[in-house]
């Protein structure tokens, strides 16, 4: 099978999976939607993927941009039944599919970081983005973007910190499109499992985020940084943090920075 992608070969991989492909896209979220909107019995599980992606979201409007040849860059379309609060159960979704479909390669190297990110020994190899259309007061479709660096080469560069690829940690090729065929597999299986409490439970021991001290950047009302301990998540994906007061703290909306070891 072809190394890049292809219509035919991503048929191949994905057998009957509902599926739009394109060369060279600004936004898989973007296409995504409009074509979720179009067609109102469109099935839920279809993709849009990229072989190239220039202007894919990441949270707070940050940039993905997925090389032609190295990454997956795809948006599943959802039809979830869920109350605005559950909303964060997408990102879950994503967060265990991720992991499941990456650490039969990684082993204990791979962890996720609440609330979006998947990382590799502490460097970001995938983000998870879900934007909801609201039809009036109710949810329409749910379109859930996922990218993974394969074989970005990031050496050199300002991102070397903080960035990997699953081929650089491997040291060894894989095949784009069986970890495609395996995350899309994963993400089916979970989406019918959204209420599941396993869902939950598999996402919280898979959080790097717990357990460690952190730093957390509000996002909603502008305040100042500030330092706490991370002690758990709730079933709606929001982070409990315990400040050195004593206070106890509900965040659904702020970056957080992992200090650089556990508490004892």
């Amino acid at each position: 099978m072809t190394s890049r992608f292809t219509y035919e070969s991503l048929r191949s991989a994905l057998g009957q999976h509902p599926f739009r492909f394109y060369e060279r896209v600004t936004s898989t979220q973007d296409l995504a939607r409009e074509w979720a909107l179009s067609d109102p019995d469109l099935p839920a599980g279809a993709l849009v993927i990229a072989e190239e992606q220039t202007a894919g979201r990441g949270r707070q409007g940050r940039v993905w941009r997925t090389p032609p040849g190295t990454a997956i860059a795809f948006s599943m379309i959802l039809r979830p039944h869920l109350t605005p609060e559950q909303l964060p159960r997408v990102t879950m979704l994503g967060g265990v599919a991720v992991a499941a479909t990456l650490s039969p390669l990684l082993g204990d190297a791979l962890a996720l970081k609440w609330p979006n990110d998947v990382l590799i020994r502490g460097k970001k190899v995938s983000g998870i983005l879900s934007e909801a259309v609201w039809e009036g007061d109710r949810l329409g479709p749910v379109v859930i973007g996922i990218g993974i660096n394969v074989r970005v080469d990031f050496s050199g560069t300002d991102l070397a910190n903080v960035a990997t690829s699953v081929e650089t940690e491997l040291g060894q090729r894989v095949s784009r499109h069986t970890i495609l065929a395996n995350l899309v597999g994963h993400l089916r299986d979970w989406s019918h499992r959204l209420h599941d409490p396993a869902l939950v439970e598999l996402w919280r021991a898979s959080l790097k985020t717990l357990g460690r001290r952190v730093t957390v950047y509000p996002q909603l009302d502008g305040s100042a940084a500030y330092e706490a301990f991370a002690e758990d998540v709730d079933d709606n994906g929001a982070l409990i943090v315990r400040l050195d007061s004593g206070e106890q703290r509900r965040i659904l909306a702020a970056d957080v920075g992992l200090k650089e070891s556990p508490d004892p």
